[in-house]
Order: structure tokens, then sequence, then C-alpha cells
């Protein structure tokens, strides 16, 4: 009877096995969960990403990839400051600014204050760190940005960074 199950189960094409066991693999690549933040022209906005990752020790830098299809954040040029406000775990700060909601809306139900470069440091954050744009390349649908750091602050001390956990690498 046993053998008679495996006979009737339909398998995958090798091609297509092998791609869905790279898209989990890459799945289990995690990041931080960060919102990155900046007003240009009187307006706030805000991001959600969990790509991002520390790129350099001197000067410090980070590196994150955003959509390259974004209003906002689609072509950040050289020289372009922005906060990256850096998520605890638990928090519900994320909701605000995913991808189905206006980041603009969201100022207006999350606490939060103008750093010194005028860009929105979120309250609930676990730390934050103001940066400016050395760099980006085009990936495809995002683009790649390494910047460097030109302040930050640890806002919780107790408290753990939030991280995403994806099953797929194909998809958020």
């Amino acid at each position: 009877m046993r053998r008679q199950l495996k006979q009737q189960v339909p398998r995958q094409a090798v091609t297509d096995a092998q791609a869905d066991r790279t898209a989990q693999a890459l799945g289990r690549v995690i990041g931080s969960l960060c919102v990155a933040t900046l007003c240009r022209d009187n307006r706030c906005s805000g991001i959600l990403t969990s790509w991002v990752g520390q790129a350099s020790f001197s000067p410090p830098g980070i590196m994150l990839s955003l959509p390259a299809t974004d209003p906002v954040f689609g072509d950040l040029p050289k020289g372009t400051s922005f906060v990256l406000n850096i998520l605890k775990e638990g928090r519900s700060v994320r909701r605000h600014f995913s991808s189905q909601r206006s980041s603009q809306d969201a100022f207006t139900q999350v606490a939060a204050q103008l750093g010194d470069d005028g860009h929105p440091i979120l309250a609930d954050a676990l730390a934050y760190l103001e940066c400016t744009v050395q760099n980006h390349i085009p990936t495809g649908d995002h683009q790649l940005i390494y910047a460097k750091v030109e302040a930050g602050q640890l806002l919780a001390e107790a408290g753990v960074t939030a991280i995403h956990h994806r099953k797929s690498g194909s998809q958020y």
C-alpha cells in the first residue's frame, strides 16, 4: 500500500524543485527590521525594510536595500540624509510603515521627533542611526544603498532587535 501511495504522488521537475529549495534557503537570510525615514519638501515619509547590514567600520557605514519603484525612497542621490530607526521586537510600529499603507499617515499615529538632520526618529525604536547616502547601485527591482553613519543613539537599554523571518526568498 505504501508503494502505491508513493507512486501516485506527482513529483516536481528538477528545476522547479531546485528553485523552490533555493528560494527557501534565501528566505532564511535574516536582517534587522528597520524603518528608514526622511523629510523632503515639508513632507515626512518612512519605509519598512529588513534588508539592512553593517557595511564598514571606518567610516562607520551601513547597507540597505529599498524598492526602486518607491516614490520617495526609490532614488536617493548621493548626499541625501535619512534616519534608520532600528525596531524593537514585539512592537507594532512596523504595521504603520508596511507597503500597503501611506507612511505619511503613520506619523499621525506614531510618536516621533525630528533629529538633528530634520528627519523623524521613532520614539518606540530600539535605536536610530543618522545616515548620509554615499553610493547606490540599481539591483533589479531594488536599489542597494551604502550610507555613512553620521550619528546614532540607543533609545532602549533593554530590548531585542526585531528581525524578519521569511519562508521564501522570492517575496517579502
